[in-house]
């Protein structure tokens, strides 16, 4: 397989709900967070508050298996780049 590095990569959304049984809130999360933004960035630009966020980050985290920002960004990544 060959891949554009130079590309951002983004996983599919419906890819990301079937695959982790995320909402469509945690996945547009997910997305954004993919694209390299951060909860607070997210909160502002969602008109969310940060506690929203907070939560929706900590769902994603349970569902995902993963602890930390970076790794769930790195996985994300890595589903990106699934057929």
């Amino acid at each position: 397989m060959l891949l554009d590095l130079d590309a951002h990569l983004e996983p599919s959304p419906f890819m990301l709900r079937r695959m982790f049984g995320l909402t469509m809130a945690e996945t547009r999360l997910a997305l954004k967070m993919a694209r390299g933004e951060v909860p607070l960035d997210v909160a502002r630009s969602s008109h969310l508050s940060r506690s929203t966020v907070r939560s929706q980050l900590s769902a994603l985290f349970a569902k995902t298996q993963t602890k930390r920002q970076a790794e769930l960004v790195t996985l994300l990544t890595r589903i990106a780049v699934l057929p």
